[in-house]
């Protein structure tokens, strides 16, 4: 987590903490990358949660992995343009990529076990691509199923890596599939999927789309394997990102269902996993700072000393800062 000094003493990561109003001349820039910014924007990012899977032909369904979080300042010297992204949530036998690049289940005549990963969550700067990424909270990976049990959910999104999706029953984790990272999509072991990328998740190419499909994140997560018996893998979780040039950020993977930052009061029920045979919660973004409204995007209101925008419309959202 970054800190920096100033006369003040030490100004913590979260915006309880920060100092906003302090006469110029008086934070220490001397190792970070302050510069002269006129002004401090706060992002809380939530990654959308996978689908659950279902029986199908088999017994149990699993369910998905929930978002993880992300949060960061952003100093600012000029008026800017921004494109948020707000996760679409995974959904069971969900043959569409759900906004923010959850992966799809693409079976052909047989998708009805897996689901599909969440999206990602995040701000860009001018145009959604993975260069012009600011904060991005990873998508959770889609439940699959079993014949053992219910444990082949999909994993969490990140955080700093995306969580793999669940796989215990028969040795055979290998099929499990695999989080995004800081620098690649989830890989492929003895599963078979493909599509993960930049900013999307895979899809599971084996046995008619069975398992679970990838969280969209920085990385996506590859999408869960199939093996008999009892393996219908979930799909892993999207990676998240900070820029380098955030005054600070912090990355909250989630963990199984549980959320990323999942505590936090501004989340409500974003990021929530899609219980078995049931759809995600989508993600969610929030924008704040301090003093009168100076941007245009997402629901706009105050809260004590700050201006909030609230983005809940899953997709492209455009958000506009005038200094």
């Amino acid at each position: 987590m970054s800190r920096f000094r100033s006369n003040y003493g030490v100004i913590g990561a979260r915006a309880t903490d920060y100092l906003y109003n302090q006469p110029r001349g008086l934070v220490d820039t001397t190792s970070l990358a302050l510069f002269n910014s006129r002004f401090l924007i706060e992002i809380f990012c939530w990654g959308a949660g996978g689908g659950g899977g279902q029986a199908g032909g088999w017994t149990f369904g699993a369910p998905g992995g929930a978002g993880g979080a992300a949060f960061g300042i952003l100093p600012l010297r000029a008026s800017t343009s921004f494109v948020v992204m707000v996760g679409g949530p995974g959904v069971t036998n969900g043959t569409a990529s759900p906004a923010g690049g959850g992966g799809p289940v693409i079976g052909g005549a047989d998708n009805r076990y897996g689901a599909s990963g969440g999206g990602l969550s995040g701000l860009f700067l001018n145009t959604y691509t993975q260069a012009n990424a600011l904060v991005i909270a990873g998508g959770g990976g889609g439940g699959g199923s079993s014949r053992a049990g219910t444990g082949n959910q999909g994993g969490a999104g990140g955080g700093t890596n995306g969580e793999n999706g669940y796989s215990p029953y028969d040795g055979k984790t290998n099929f499990q599939g695999q989080g995004g990272t800081q620098t690649a999509a989830g890989g492929v072991i003895n599963n078979s999927s493909s599509g993960q990328g930049a900013l999307q998740g895979g899809t599971c190419t084996a046995g008619s789309g069975y398992g679970g499909g990838g969280g969209g994140g920085y990385w996506g997560g590859s999408g869960g394997g199939y093996s008999e018996s009892n393996t219908m893998s979930g799909g892993g979780g999207g990676s998240g990102y900070i820029w380098p040039g955030l005054v600070t950020g912090v990355l909250t993977a989630g963990v199984g269902t549980t959320p990323g930052d999942s505590a936090n009061a501004l989340r409500g029920s974003y990021g929530n996993a899609g219980a078995v045979a049931s759809t995600g919660t989508q993600g969610v973004v929030i924008i704040r700072y301090p003093g009168l409204q100076r941007g245009t995007g997402g629901t706009v209101t105050t809260s004590g000393a700050y201006t909030v925008h609230t983005f809940t419309t899953t997709g492209s959202n455009s958000f506009s800062l005038f200094l």
